[in-house]
């Protein structure tokens, strides 16, 4: 029974379920639940099958199997083209493959499904962990590979195939690297996805959004994911100027601000006064599938294939899909439109009796202030010197969430805090705006750039002033720090002295880990600008520093081709050459048999063949009869064939180490 157990478990099935379930497990987050817990009942009826305890289903069930969950994806997906569609269709079909692989013919194809299934996972993600997890999924592949076309001797040498075949793959995947390194320096770039999928505009893994509500932005406190790095040029700007433009919302009504997409108007010029120098920086975008492009304000460049829209937001041309990198150059200082822009109107637009005790409010600083700066700073001392706390879990608001946070709650994040000084702005007769983005960003200690994070989101107010512009109004900044209930949120707002204070007031082991998230960042970021950043400008610039300015994509493919015809050459006479000494091996194996039959005082003189040396030693002692005539055996196999299979190698190995003779006495 347990031999036919273990010679069901084989190598080769063993490692084809392991490797589909790595395949598989990339996709576990953008796949419904459902298919999930579909392809974990297909593996493990595969799995009870390979141990004896259940047939695998007939074609007509196979059949039905396939038309139901082809029909739950339609149904969750209404196609089964795209980047979602698609990749759960795959994994569907590998997994059903599994109840019908019974001969060579069909392992080949799962493993070949399986391998063109690998690069699914970079569909979804460009990290470098995707990027390590891959180099596993094709070890474990091309051992699966190796082992289903070669089959050990006996189950007793399955933790030696393991072993054996394992080195084997890496040792050929080693020698596939130098192609592959030039397949990625020289291969042309080409402008553009090389596919398109219009599902991923909707699945926005950002945490801005085109719109905001109350509780919008505080859902991302705790969101450590990296929205964006920024390396700065010169000089670094002060905390106070670090606000990363975003989405600018104007158009209230009554709970949810957002902008029209309709009614979005391009700027062609920016009519704005510059004081003091510019910053210059390189931004480098993370994955957000909008495309929305973050700067300093004030943008004073656009990145190529970009538009910058009445509100100053700068949009992409397309969908940011995949790392972005742009160089970008902003006014920290500035002032913008003092004469009166178009479409002031719609700043000042209420719906019907929103907030009425805060335009009572408004109405009574209207007639105690001078003009209207007085009522603007009324408004700030307001948020300062009544009770409000700057809270990520602030009560709900119902009615009139308004009048309810300025006069009841009095808790909110920074969305709570720019929604209801716009509308206060409003009501006073101030044209006003919501801008969301991100505030801050921390430096990392290992290296030169700023990391900004999702926890960075922030909402800010612009109001316009006759004279004066647009002018950036952060109310947020007035709640005093014994009043913002969350130490990370209060750490956060200080300068970067004070947060590596924090670190280094931190015990060992709470630094160690922060040291090694800022390492392990350091290590993504340089990913991200060499890997998935080597585009056609840097692919050029490279070629260009090895002296080759100006190359065609027809000279780049010459030289490529030229060059993995001598990689291939030198692999090839490596591997002649040691296929050549494999006999060695056969030697050395069996030069541990002699020292070990030498403690017996048995030594085997130079002109001795193995034959004869066996003989003696059987003339001597014949409880090792079959022993030596085994090693002997396979040693003479290993030495006069042509070319010995791999089996051989592993038995002869194994008869050695099993070889314990004793001493009669």
């Amino acid at each position: 029974m347990t031999d036919d157990i273990l010679q069901r478990l084989s190598p080769a099935r063993m490692l084809i379920l392991l490797a589909v379930i790595m395949v598989l497990l990339p996709l576990v987050p953008y796949i419904p639940l459902w298919l999930t817990l579909f392809c974990v009942l297909l593996l493990a009826w595969r799995l009870l099958h390979d141990l004896g305890r259940v047939p695998l289903p007939g074609r007509f069930v196979r059949l039905v199997l396939i038309l139901i969950a082809l029909g739950a994806i339609i149904f969750s997906y209404y196609t089964l083209f795209g980047r979602s569609a698609g990749s759960a269709f795959l994994a569907l079909m590998l997994c059903m493959k599994l109840l019908e692989m019974h001969n060579q013919r069909d392992r080949m194809v799962v493993i070949f499904l399986a391998s063109f299934m690998v690069v699914l996972g970079f569909l979804f993600s460009q990290s470098l962990f995707t990027g390590i997890y891959m180099i596993f999924e094709a070890i474990i592949l091309t051992t699966a590979l190796i082992s289903i076309n070669h089959r050990p001797a006996s189950y007793v040498s399955y933790l030696t195939t393991y072993k054996n075949n394992l080195r084997l793959a890496g040792r050929m995947l080693l020698q596939a690297a130098p192609l592959c390194f030039l397949l990625f320096i020289l291969f042309p770039r080409v402008p553009g996805p090389l596919w398109g999928l219009s599902e991923d505009v909707v699945s926005a893994s950002t945490g801005l959004s085109e719109e905001m509500s109350p509780g919008r932005i505080s859902q991302l406190s705790n969101n450590d994911a990296v929205a964006f790095r920024v390396k700065f040029k010169d000089v670094i700007p002060k905390p106070t100027e670090l606000y990363w433009r975003g989405p600018v919302l104007w158009r209230f009504n009554g709970v949810r601000w957002d902008a029209p997409k309709s009614q979005l108007t391009l700027r062609l010029e920016t009519e704005y006064e510059k004081f003091g120098p510019a910053v210059d920086y390189t931004l480098t975008l993370e994955p957000h599938q909008q495309r929305w492009l973050f700067a300093l304000d004030l943008p004073a460049n656009l990145p190529v294939k970009s538009r910058m829209t009445s509100e100053l937001q700068i949009l992409s041309l397309r969908v940011i899909d995949k790392v972005t990198r742009y160089e970008m150059r902003s006014h920290t200082n500035y002032r913008i439109e003092p004469n009166t822009p178009q479409h002031l109107q719609r700043y000042l637009t209420l719906p019907a009796n929103i907030a009425p005790r805060s335009q009572q409010l408004i109405q009574t600083w209207l007639g105690h202030s001078a003009d209207k700066s007085q009522l603007i700073k009324k408004a700030l001392a307001y948020f300062r010197d009544q009770e409000f706390y700057y809270s990520r879990q602030p009560p709900l608001l119902f009615d009139d969430p308004v009048d309810e946070f300025l006069f009841q709650t009095r808790k909110g994040y920074c969305e709570h805090y720019a929604s209801a000084f716009t509308v206060m702005m409003r009501q006073a007769g101030i044209p006003a705006r919501v801008v969301t983005g991100y505030m801050g960003g921390e430096m990392n200690p290992l290296s030169d750039y700023m990391i900004v994070r999702q926890s960075d989101a922030h909402a800010w107010s612009e109001i316009w002033l006759a004279g004066q512009g647009w002018l950036r109004v952060d109310p947020t900044n007035m709640i005093p720090p014994e009043r913002i209930e969350s130490t990370v949120d209060l750490i956060r707002r200080q300068s970067q002295t004070n947060r590596n204070r924090q670190l280094i007031e931190l015990t060992w082991l709470g630094r160690s880990f922060r040291q090694a998230r800022y390492a392990w960042d350091a290590v993504n970021n340089r990913w991200n600008q060499w890997i998935i950043g080597f585009n056609e400008k840097r692919q050029l610039a490279l070629l260009s520093s090895l002296g080759m300015p100006n190359i065609s994509w027809r000279g780049m493919t010459l030289l490529l081709f030229t060059m993995m015809a001598g990689v291939l050459i030198v692999v090839s006479i490596y591997l002649f050459r040691s296929s050549e000494r494999q006999p060695d091996r056969a030697s050395k194996l069996y030069q541990q048999f002699q020292t070990k039959i030498a403690r017996l005082g048995f030594s085997k003189q130079d002109q001795e063949s193995a034959l004869s040396f066996a003989a003696r030693i059987k003339s001597s002692r014949d409880d090792l009869m079959r022993e030596v005539n085994n090693i002997t055996g396979l040693y003479n196999k290993l030495r006069y064939t042509a070319h010995p299979p791999q089996y051989l190698f592993e038995k002869l190995e194994t008869a050695v180490k099993q070889f314990q003779p004793k001493r009669i006495r």
